[in-house]
């Protein structure tokens, strides 16, 4: 079973994770209106705001989501006992925690995006990219809602979608494990490091980390077993990215050698967040509302990006910049604090929406 610190230690790692995400798709090149693009990053030369957004969105951040994974995996099978009905019971389980807050957060989102398209005085905060909502057929509706053969319309929901498949497969993947052991966990390794992967299937990166995570814990190991490495590791990973955001591209495969580092630099990173008050006391009341900040935070955050640039029209890159670190925080403050305020208004459709967290 998991212990008291562990449980803790993987908590206080939920927030963090979500802001990393959120960061994730805070990162873009262009921001689309229904006349055309507008680049962001006005030159592209300047040095120093390219590399703190390259450094932050595509390197750091980045670790975010296979860290996720990795607790999802190692939580799924940590105290876990083998039998049909153990297994139908976590898969049930599931159907609360994942399944209703996906169907809710994709449908919503249609919706939306349906009243957006149709209505005059938002229609041109659409670049036209995206095909309209009123012109789908049933089976479009299907496609985006559930994310078969695309990401579903709430597209950060890929990654629950994904999930959720795992834990079908789950019996599948501790097959694989006890009759392998590391020969799969290895296998998929170099899948994902040669980003060679089946189309359609849960992605590399969710298969790969999922199982790690199903790995540590069927075996009993603790997912802070290298912490006695961790300074170093905290060394390694510093070099390794900033050496990825100044050969950005480059260097191949580097980014996915600095996740691995920052996979358990993160992970390593709780011990100190655990033993200190403060911080421990503000990431645990934050905690609560990750999901929904994870739910809610699209197509709210591309609505106040385009917002911004239609009303600041920024001219230089340091402005971008600003807003590009203004934009993500803002946005979660607001749902850190919608939240807090629907769970005293709305208990009962809060959890709902939440899978009850």
């Amino acid at each position: 079973m998991l212990n008291a610190e562990s449980s803790l230690r993987l908590n206080l790692l939920r927030f963090p994770l979500i802001v990393g995400v959120v960061f994730v798709h805070a990162y873009e090149t262009t921001v689309g209106f229904a006349g055309g693009s507008v680049s962001i990053g006005l030159n592209q030369n300047n040095i120093i705001s390219e590399f703190i957004r390259n450094l932050i969105s595509q390197e750091i951040a980045r670790i975010a989501v296979p860290i996720f994974f990795l607790m999802s995996g190692y939580l799924f099978f940590v105290g876990f006992v083998w039998s049909k009905e153990n297994y139908l019971d976590k898969v049930k389980s599931r159907i609360k925690t994942l399944l209703i807050p996906f169907l809710f957060w994709n449908i919503a989102t249609l919706l939306l995006t349906a009243l957006g398209q149709s209505l005059i005085v938002t229609q041109g905060l659409f670049s036209g990219k995206n095909p309209f909502i009123i012109n789908f057929s049933a089976f479009d509706y299907m496609r985006y809602i559930f994310g078969i053969g695309v990401n579903p319309i709430s597209y950060q929901f890929w990654f629950i979608r994904d999930l959720m498949l795992l834990v079908l497969l789950s019996p599948i993947i501790l097959y694989l494990i006890k009759k392998t052991s590391l020969f799969y966990i290895l296998s998929l390794l170099i899948c994902w490091f040669l980003m060679a992967w089946v189309p359609y299937l849960p992605s590399a990166e969710a298969t790969l980390f999922f199982s790690l995570g199903c790995y540590f814990a069927i075996n009993q190991k603790s997912l802070f077993g290298l912490d006695v490495y961790g300074k170093t590791i905290i060394a390694s990973y510093i070099v390794v990215i900033i050496l990825d955001v100044i050969f950005y591209g480059k260097l191949l495969y580097l980014q996915r050698f600095g996740i691995l580092l920052g996979v358990v630099a993160g992970l390593f990173m709780t011990k100190y967040l655990a033993n200190t008050p403060p911080a421990k006391l503000a990431l645990f009341k934050l905690s609560t509302a990750s999901f929904f900040v994870y739910a809610a935070h699209e197509p709210l955050l591309s609505a106040v990006r385009k917002l911004a640039y239609k009303v600041i029209q920024p001219n230089s890159d340091y402005l971008i910049l600003a807003l590009y670190l203004a934009i993500p925080v803002t946005v979660i403050m607001t749902l850190v604090f919608t939240y807090h305020k629907m769970v005293l208004v709305f208990p009962k459709f809060t959890r709902l929406i939440t899978g009850g967290r």
